[in-house]
């Protein structure tokens, strides 16, 4: 009879579950550097995997709750196994700003928005968009980066710096204008004149011709802010003091609801 010589502890390891491993986490990579849910396709072109087997490893995933299907099973997101720990909080925050942030639309009659810190992004979770046909408006579940948008500066003015330095050198600061910040030394100077004055804009820094101003949430147990967005000729610099008020108040009875 033959016998196998060779000791068990020399054995090579297969190299699938490596590469199994390596192929999970460029979904997982795709998807959380997405700024939006993700076709299939486009998660198969990303990942340079065949269709099928992107989608059998998008299933299996999905099965885990590491990922989930839009609404309309058209795309995919990072999952709740990656959303915020209190996610019963957030839940709870946009059911309470919703109604309070649908009034504030009305009187403005401006997109309205409540973002919360999700890793080193910023997660849009209630979206009331203004009635007007030309508006500045994202999508429930639209994740942003922090440098670039009103909601990351109001959060990240009240995190310790080495944080907001992490988030920065993880997500990077994309030039999407000429007013776009994109170094560290300056957004930090930004975050500054955030907490100074007490709510933050994105002015033309995310897209031509749009403002949005943010105020944090004060006093819960998560980072989550306010804004209003709008057209620069419907928002003009002469009325940001006067919405950046309202949205504080806003953002304080929101606080108190929470802490009913």
């Amino acid at each position: 009879m033959a016998t196998n010589t060779s000791p068990i502890g020399d054995a090579q390891p297969s190299a699938y579950p490596i590469r199994a491993v390596d192929r999970v986490c460029d979904i997982l990579d795709t998807l959380a550097n997405a700024t939006e849910p993700v076709s299939l396709p486009d998660v198969a072109t990303a990942t340079d995997l065949p269709k099928s087997s992107a989608f059998r490893y998008l299933s299996a995933l999905e099965a885990r709750h590491y990922v989930e299907r839009t609404p309309d099973g058209a795309a995919y997101r990072l999952g709740l196994a990656f959303r915020s720990q209190d996610t019963r909080g957030v839940e709870q925050l946009s059911e309470i700003a919703t109604p309070m942030l649908a009034g504030l639309r009305d009187r403005l009659e401006e997109t309205t928005n409540l973002g919360v810190l999700d890793g080193s992004r910023v997660v849009h979770t209630v979206v009331e968009e203004s009635p007007h046909m030309m508006r500045l408006a994202a999508r429930v579940g639209e994740r942003g980066l922090v440098h670039a948008t009103a909601l990351g500066k109001a959060i990240c003015a009240y995190l310790p710096e080495d944080r907001v330095r992490s988030i920065l050198k993880m997500s990077g600061m994309p030039e999407y204008t000429p007013s776009t910040l994109t170094t560290p030394e300056d957004y930090l100077r930004e975050l500054d004149r955030v907490r100074d004055q007490g709510w933050a804009v994105d002015d033309e820094e995310n897209q031509i011709a749009g403002r949005c101003i943010a105020v944090a949430i004060p006093d819960i147990s998560f980072s989550a802010a306010i804004s209003v967005s709008a057209p620069v000729d419907r928002l003009p610099a002469d009325d940001v003091s006067r919405v950046a008020k309202d949205l504080q108040r806003t953002a304080k009875a929101i606080a108190r609801k929470v802490a009913d």
